[in-house]
C-alpha cells in the first residue's frame, strides 16, 4: 500500500505533467491564435472540386496563408465564393489591386490550392476584407479550348457527312471512271508508240554519255586552267608586268611632265618669235611698197627715154654734142 510520501510525489508529478502539457499548448495554440491574419474573398464561376478548407495560399511558390471557408454566393448561385487568411508577416503590402488569383494543383492526387499571382509596384495595397481578381485556371482555359476543339471536329464531321452525300459519292464513281478511261487510253498510247520511247529513251542515254563526256572535258579544261593560273611563268609574267607599270609610273610622275613642260616653254618661244616675225614683216612692208613705187617710176622714166630715142635718135647726138660745147 502507497505511504502518504508516495501518493504526494505522485501527485506532484501529475501536477506538474498537466501544468508542462498546458504551457505546451498554451504556446502552440497561442502561436497560431496571436498570429495576424487577414481575410480576403475570391469570387470564382469555374469548378472548385478538390479545393478543401485548410488548403494552402501561396504566393511566389511558398504558402502565406490557407483557405477559410468555400460557401456559394447567395446573389449569384453560379458564383462559388472562397475566403482565405493570409499572414500579415508573411505578405505584408504584397497583395495589391491588380493582385489576381486561380486555383493550381497539387502533383496528382487531385488537391488543389490558391495561387496569387500578379501585382505591381505601382498598384495600391488591397485592404483586408476586399475581393481578389480571379484570373483564369489552367483547367478552365483546357474547357475552353475542348469546346472549341469539339465545335471544329463537330463542323469537320459534318463537312465529311457532306462530302459522303450521294450526290458526291456518285460525281467521285464518275471521276474514277474516267480515270480508269484515261489510264486505258494512255496505256493503249504507250503500247502503240513503244518503239518511238524505246529510241527516245535510247538517244536520251547516247545524250546523256555525250553530257558526261562534255562534263569531263569542262572538268580536265578547269583542271588545266587551274594548272595554268597557278603556274610560275603567269606568276612570273604577272609580276614582269607589275614591275614594267611600277616605272611607267615612275616616268610618268618624273621625266615626262618635265619633258611636257620643257616642250611648252619652247612651243612658247616659238609663238613669241612668229609674233617678232609678224611684227617685222609688217614694219618691212611699207619700205617694200615705197621701193616698188620708186622701181615703177624709175621704169615709167626708162620707158620714156627709150620713147624718145626711139622716136629721135638724134637726141643722143645732140646730146652728146651739147655736152662737148
Amino acid at each position: 500500500m502507497a505511504t502518504r510520501a508516495q501518493q504526494i510525489r505522485l501527485g506532484i508529478f501529475f501536477l506538474v505533467s498537466l501544468a508542462v502539457l498546458a504551457l505546451f499548448f498554451i504556446v502552440v495554440a497561442g502561436s497560431h491564435l496571436l498570429r495576424q491574419r487577414d481575410i480576403y474573398y475570391i469570387e470564382s464561376n469555374s469548378p472548385v472540386s478538390g479545393l478543401n478548407k485548410g488548403a494552402d495560399v501561396k504566393y511566389l511558390g511558398f504558402s502565406i496563408g490557407r483557405v477559410e471557408d468555400i460557401a456559394i454566393a447567395q446573389d449569384n448561385l453560379a458564383t462559388v465564393v472562397i475566403e482565405i487568411s493570409v499572414e500579415r508577416r508573411l505578405a505584408e503590402n504584397a497583395i495589391r489591386t491588380d493582385t489576381q488569383a486561380r486555383m493550381a494543383s497539387l502533383g496528382i492526387t487531385g488537391l488543389k490550392y490558391i495561387e496569387l499571382f500578379g501585382g505591381s509596384d505601382d498598384a495600391s495595397v488591397l485592404p483586408p476584407g476586399s475581393a481578389i481578381v480571379a484570373g483564369e485556371t489552367f483547367f478552365s482555359s483546357m474547357q475552353e479550348r475542348a469546346e472549341v476543339l469539339s465545335a471544329k471536329v463537330e463542323q469537320t464531321i459534318d463537312n465529311l457527312n457532306a462530302l459522303l452525300s450521294s450526290e458526291n459519292q456518285r460525281t467521285f464513281n464518275e471521276l474514277l471512271n474516267n480515270a480508269a478511261n484515261l489510264l486505258t487510253a494512255a496505256n493503249a498510247l504507250v503500247e502503240d508508240n513503244r518503239a518511238a520511247l524505246d529510241e527516245t529513251a535510247a538517244n536520251m542515254v547516247v545524250a546523256s554519255r555525250s553530257l558526261a563526256q562534255a562534263s569531263a572535258t569542262v572538268a580536265m579544261t578547269t583542271d588545266s586552267l587551274h594548272v595554268l593560273l597557278m603556274s610560275t611563268k603567269l606568276q612570273q609574267t604577272v609580276d614582269d608586268m607589275h614591275v614594267a607599270m611600277h616605272k611607267w609610273r615612275e616616268q610618268m610622275d618624273g621625266p615626262i611632265p618635265l619633258l611636257v613642260a620643257r616642250m611648252d616653254t619652247l612651243i612658247s618661244h616659238v609663238d613669241q618669235t612668229f609674233v617678232g616675225i609678224d611684227q617685222t614683216v609688217g614694219a618691212s612692208r611699207q619700205n617694200l611698197l615705197r621701193a616698188i613705187r620708186e622701181l615703177e617710176e624709175t621704169l615709167q622714166n626708162i620707158r620714156e627715154t627709150t620713147e624718145l630715142i626711139r622716136e629721135n635718135p638724134a637726141v643722143l647726138i645732140r646730146g652728146r654734142s651739147g655736152e662737148a660745147q
